[in-house]
This record gives structure tokens, C-alpha cells and sequence, in this order.
């Protein structure tokens, strides 16, 4: 077992206190946080990937269980999506740069050189192995608040964004399914120099125009227009009167 030096004990435990975590097992958090670039290097008989594999299982059952009480109408594909958008690689390491875990983490020269520190899917996986280590330490009723509060909420609102969701494909699915018809695209405006372009962008449903979107590239602008459409449609209650389209099925969002 590795030492911790002082220093390194009171970032840990920093990291404990702001999330108030009662964990006291500081050697077992240095472990879920010891990327294997580090342990090759320093030749540590131990990393991380045991603690991410376990952190990876505790994540998939708290956040069906956690769906599965707040979405009590959504279809298993509902809840099923649900479920893999919050606990995706990019999600969770989103979630896990805005938690200071990038600050934590200890990499290999060659990792911290190519800026493995702020890269996705390796935050993403070192979240996964915080997991693991806090269920071993509290176990799952201690941890599932700290869950939904600082991984599952967030992740969720995250996972709604449209830099992590294909609103296109989304959108398209559900106007297919529910009036037998699919959205259509088109360029409203144009505008500004070619180095710094912008567009605006219609989308139709049933020859309507239900929702609008501006990005600098022409499918950016079609996916914030989706997204807009998509929201609607799935919170009928917030549209104006005179929109298009008859309220949708309830979905159990």
C-alpha cells in the first residue's frame, strides 16, 4: 500500500467534504483516482480499471432504479435511452471535469502531456471508478443520494443539451411514430462573411413551421431548431394556441 503524502490526503479529503462523504478509506479513493499511465510508471501493483469496472455496474443499477421511479409512464425504450445518455462516456465526463476530478486524477507524463486531464472518456472512466470505491466504503443507500444530486441530475439535464444529443434523429423518431409524417428543413437566412457564417433554419411538421433554429454551420442550426420542436412537442402545455400541431401522447418525460 502506498503512503499518501500529507498534501495529497488533504486534496482528497477536500473532495469528500465538499460533496459531504463520510468516506475515511483515503488510500482506497487514491486507488480510483491512479490512472494506469501513473502505476506503470511509479510500478504500482494497482490502478483504477478494477474500481471503474465496479463503478460502471453500481451507475447502471442506481440510475435504472432512479428512472424507474421518476419516469413511472415512460416505456422501457424511453427509460433505456434515458439511461444511456446519463451515464455515456461524454456525459459523465462533462460531469466529472465540473466535480474537479480532472484535478485529482494521477496520470503518466505521456497521458498529462496530451492533456489526458481533460479528456471525456478518461474522466468519465475515472468518475465511474470514484463510484466504485464510494460502494465499497458506504454502500449504495449511503451513496444514491449523492448519486441522483451530483451525477444523475446533471447528467440528465446534460444529456438534453444539444452538445450531446442528436435532436434530428430524436425529433424524426417521434413525428414518425406519433402522426405518421416527418419533419422537414429549410434555410431561412444566410448571413454574414464565409469565415463566419450563420443560419437560421425551419423545421416543418405537417407543413407547418413548428420551430426555428441558428447555429454557425447549416446542420447545427438544424439540430437547435430540432431540439426546440422536440421540447415542445414533449411539453404540449408550454406551446402558444396556434401551433400546428394537436397535443402529443403523453411519453412519461
Amino acid at each position: 500500500m502506498r503512503i499518501l503524502r500529507p498534501e495529497r490526503a488533504e486534496q482528497l479529503m477536500r473532495f469528500l467534504n465538499r460533496y459531504n462523504l463520510p468516506m475515511e478509506n483515503l488510500d482506497l479513493l487514491d486507488r480510483a483516482l491512479t490512472h494506469s499511465s501513473y502505476a506503470f510508471e511509479h510500478q504500482l501493483p494497482y490502478d483504477n480499471e478494477r474500481l471503474e469496472f465496479l463503478g460502471d455496474a453500481v451507475l447502471g443499477l442506481v440510475v435504472t432504479e432512479y428512472l424507474y421511479r421518476e419516469m413511472p409512464r415512460a416505456s422501457e425504450g424511453v427509460l433505456s435511452k434515458q439511461k444511456a445518455a446519463i451515464v455515456s462516456r461524454p456525459v459523465l465526463g462533462k460531469r466529472a471535469e465540473e466535480m474537479g476530478i480532472g484535478e485529482l486524477l494521477l496520470l503518466g507524463r505521456g497521458e498529462e502531456q496530451t492533456g489526458g486531464r481533460h479528456r471525456p472518456v478518461l474522466l468519465g472512466s475515472a468518475l465511474e471508478a470514484v463510484v466504485g470505491a464510494l460502494y465499497l466504503e458506504l454502500g449504495i443507500p449511503k451513496i444514491t443520494p449523492w448519486l441522483i444530486r451530483e451525477v444523475f441530475e446533471p447528467g440528465r439535464e446534460l444529456s438534453h443539451t444539444e452538445e450531446f444529443s442528436d435532436f434530428k434523429s430524436m425529433l424524426q423518431e417521434y413525428v414518425q411514430k406519433t402522426f405518421q409524417t416527418t419533419p422537414v428543413y429549410e434555410l431561412v437566412s444566410e448571413t454574414g462573411p464565409d469565415h463566419e457564417k450563420k443560419f437560421e433554419v425551419a423545421v416543418k411538421i405537417l407543413g407547418k413551421v413548428y420551430a426555428t433554429g441558428c447555429g454557425s454551420r447549416k446542420k447545427a442550426a438544424e439540430n437547435q431548431a430540432a431540439m426546440r420542436a422536440y421540447w415542445a412537442l414533449l411539453h404540449p402545455q408550454g406551446r402558444q394556441s396556434d401551433t400546428p400541431l394537436q397535443k402529443s401522447p403523453d411519453t412519461g418525460l
